[in-house]
């Protein structure tokens, strides 16, 4: 009996006991793993040469996973069929599905690709490098992308290297692979390593489908307009734009009392071929083209529209002439300075106009005004020196078009400041032998734009952020002109001020932008 009982009391206690320890101790183990896998072993070995595999192995210290590897390793010669994966173990297995080329150095970066189990502590831009011929080739080309006329570049931009023997652009970067290939870091900077001696082209593009190809339809462009020799271990600027692509017509239609060409891009210019005997307005509107005939003989009028090289032809239809409505349209900036008029847009040719249904108000005040007008804009004329809000009322009918049509009634709202509430920004600049001219941007917007000259005068200006960006205008046209690649015209430079300037209330700021005439 005694027996029993002291088993009996062993076994009520020991749980107690176990459970009692357990929640003393503390769990073991060291510092958090911070470090990535380490390479141990490698085939083809780092710098190999005289060796062509069908299969590359790395060893890790420590087990590990593969993220999206397939888009991360970038292969420098580009392969035509992307390379297989598979691990076992603590190796990683990489199947080449191509032949490699003959005495070519390749490198095999790994990105992103390969990161530890537990704490996905990535290996970044590991690099393996190695030659199908006796000796690594070495050289080096490096340089720069500067976005135009944009401050922003795209996150990701290949840069690709085309062996050259003429300085003649062609269909390559459109239809194959280049040569060899490197990725722009976040500020622009490239360097492409480990390439032979040779004459290349350098193109720089955004890859938005990562076919290593230039499609011109949808990604941004910067190209060197030479040849350049691996050798020179020179460094290179390019400059990123969106070339015009070849113009299309998307559409060309009447509706109601107007025909309508509608293009892929902005268009600036036009001609109209009709009958002698036929009058019209016409408007060119960003990427559009009006046309509203004001006397038509015959039931059916031909209208061909001459826009660059292409040619286009609609018929306009007497019986579909209706009564349209005249919309007005007000400046995108309510702020009018004291030295500008107030301007206003429609959307259809202004045949009649009547003041007696316009009124301009300040301050339950109605105001003396004068209008001067030519077939689509109102020029409104009053004094507005003073710091004041403004209403200008259009009643119905105010504006009158072409088959009867006017206007509904409408309101628009505008005001103007006090010089003591406003500032204003002079710039010193340096003689410029390069005609140019320089725009002030507030919130990545043209307000206003002054050509060249030693000194410029901003005045009126709202306090705000600014910033200022010159062109150098090469074709004189007045605006920024994209190049394009296969007539190797490159684009307009542009330059953006250092810094951002802050224009307050009652200030004058004067700086002075220097210019290299080398820049």
């Amino acid at each position: 009996m005694k027996a029993v009982v002291k088993y009996l009391l062993f076994m009520c206690i020991s749980p107690y006991i176990l459970w009692h320890c357990a929640s003393m101790s503390s769990p073991s183990g060291g510092p958090k793993d911070i470090e990535p896998p380490s390479i141990l072993s490698s085939f083809p070995e780092q710098g190999a040469t005289n060796i062509s595999p069908d299969q590359i192995k790395i060893d890790f210290d420590e087990y590990f996973v593969i993220n999206n590897l397939s888009n991360e390793l970038l292969i420098s010669p580009p392969l035509n069929e992307k390379p297989t994966f598979s691990q076992k173990g603590k190796s990683l297995f990489v199947k080449l599905e191509d032949v490699l080329k003959e005495n070519t150095t390749y490198t095999f970066n790994f990105g992103k690709g390969i990161a530890d189990l537990h704490e996905k502590n990535i290996l970044l831009n590991y690099s393996l490098i190695f030659s199908t011929g006796p000796s690594l080739d070495s050289l080096s080309i490096s340089g720069k992308i500067t976005p135009c006329p944009e401050r922003k570049l795209p996150k990701s931009i290949l840069i690709g290297l085309y062996e050259k023997n003429t300085s003649e652009k062609d269909s390559t970067i459109y239809l194959k692979k280049p040569d060899y290939f490197g990725l722009s870091n976040e500020h622009g900077e490239f360097s492409i390593n480990h390439i032979r001696y040779s004459d290349y082209e350098i193109v720089a593009f955004e890859d938005v489908n990562s076919n290593y190809k230039y499609d011109e339809s949808s990604e941004k462009i910067a190209f060197y307009n030479h040849k350049v020799k691996a050798s020179d271990n020179g460094s290179y600027e390019l400059r990123m734009f969106t070339e015009n692509p070849p113009l299309k017509l998307f559409e060309a239609k009447q509706k109601n009392n107007r025909l309508h060409w509608a293009y892929n891009q902005k268009i600036d210019s036009v001609k109209i071929s009709s009958d002698p005997t036929i009058n019209f307005y016409h408007k060119i509107q960003e990427d559009s083209l009006f046309i509203w005939p004001l006397n038509q003989p015959n039931d059916s009028t031909l209208f061909i529209v001459t826009c660059q090289e292409r040619s286009d032809s609609l018929f306009f239809q007497k019986d579909t002439l209706k009564q349209g409505k005249i919309r007005i349209i007000p400046p995108t900036e309510r702020y009018v300075k004291a030295t500008n008029n107030y301007y206003v847009e429609t959307s259809q040719p202004i045949i009649e106009i009547d003041t007696s249904k316009m009124k301009l108000i300040s301050d339950s005040v109605e105001l003396d005004f004068e209008v001067n007008r030519d077939n689509f804009t109102l020029e409104f004329e009053f004094d507005h020196t003073q710091e004041k809000s403004f209403q200008i009322i259009f009643h119905k009918g105010a504006i009158k078009g072409l088959n009867k049509s006017e206007n509904d009634s409408t309101t628009l709202s505008f005001y103007t400041k006090s010089d003591e509430t406003l500032a204003s920004l002079i710039i010193n600049m340096n003689a410029h032998h390069e005609p140019h001219f320089i725009e002030l941007l507030k919130n990545g917007k043209v307000i206003e734009k002054i050509d060249a000259g030693e000194q410029l005068y901003f005045k009126q200006l709202l306090p705000a952020k600014y910033e200022l960006r010159m062109t150098i205008d090469v074709n004189k046209d007045g605006k920024w002109s994209p190049g394009n690649y296969f007539n190797n015209v490159l684009p307009e430079k542009v330059y953006y001020y250092s810094e951002e300037l802050n224009l307050r209330a009652n200030w004058e700021l004067e700086i002075d932008w220097f210019f290299n005439h080398e820049d």
